[in-house]
């Protein structure tokens, strides 16, 4: 499974931006820019470096490392400025088909500000990820937890490729915690990727998320 995969999108793609804006039905004016996530792509279609910008200021560079099985074994996390911050390591558990269906992220211990390889990690993941697929092996769902005693978890559906809806459920029952963000596509681009969505939530707030893509030529 790609990293394409997990967001919705095919093809062969250098980077790709979404930018987030937002309109509420009871204001005339649209908002400016809230976030812009741009990731960098390899040739496998798995992410080699997320970059997060607030107000159109960088302030987050993730860099991602993989073995030779395209799975991602760690990561290194730097400031605006590409000063280290910390780094972790990941643990993948496969179905018998080979298709990835749980990720736990391990983070370092300690403040170090050097990228060293002799590092020690938490014992406990700080995050842990579930993948659920159809009887085809299609990725249909994956849930986000924050750690592994948390009561919460964000989840994420997809429907024929692409991302339909995000929510958090909380606890042992599963109760919607909050309201639920449908994601619908407005504008395709030519190699039928999304390149605007419209985001509502169940309180009819509306925003919109628009789309750069970069294909590798």
């Amino acid at each position: 499974m790609t990293d394409l995969e997990k967001i919705g999108y095919t093809g062969n793609i250098k980077t790709i931006k979404f930018e987030g804006t937002e309109e509420r039905k009871e204001e005339s004016v649209e908002n400016g820019y809230r976030v812009s996530n741009e990731l960098h792509l390899n040739r496998n279609n798995m992410i080699s470096e997320l970059r997060k910008y607030t107000s159109e200021s960088l302030n987050e560079i993730h860099t991602y490392i993989y073995n030779d099985n395209n799975l991602l074994i760690s990561k290194n996390y730097y400031d605006g400025s590409r000063e280290f911050v910390s780094k972790s390591k990941f643990e993948n558990v496969l179905n018998d088909k080979g298709r990835l269906t749980k990720q736990s992220e391990f983070k370092s211990l300690g403040n170090s500000i050097v990228d060293s390889t002799d590092v020690k990690f938490n014992i406990f993941p700080d995050q842990i990820t579930e993948f659920i697929y159809d009887s085809n092996e299609t990725l249909i769902q994956y849930n986000v937890y924050d750690n592994p005693t948390s009561n919460l978890k964000s989840v994420i559906e997809l429907r024929n490729g692409e991302v339909i809806k995000n929510y958090l459920l909380v606890g042992d029952s599963e109760e919607l915690f909050g309201e639920i963000t449908y994601f619908k596509c407005e504008e395709y681009d030519e190699n039928n990727n999304c390149i605007k969505y419209k985001l509502t939530e169940n309180d009819s707030t509306h925003s919109y998320v628009n789309v750069k893509i970069e294909y590798y030529k």
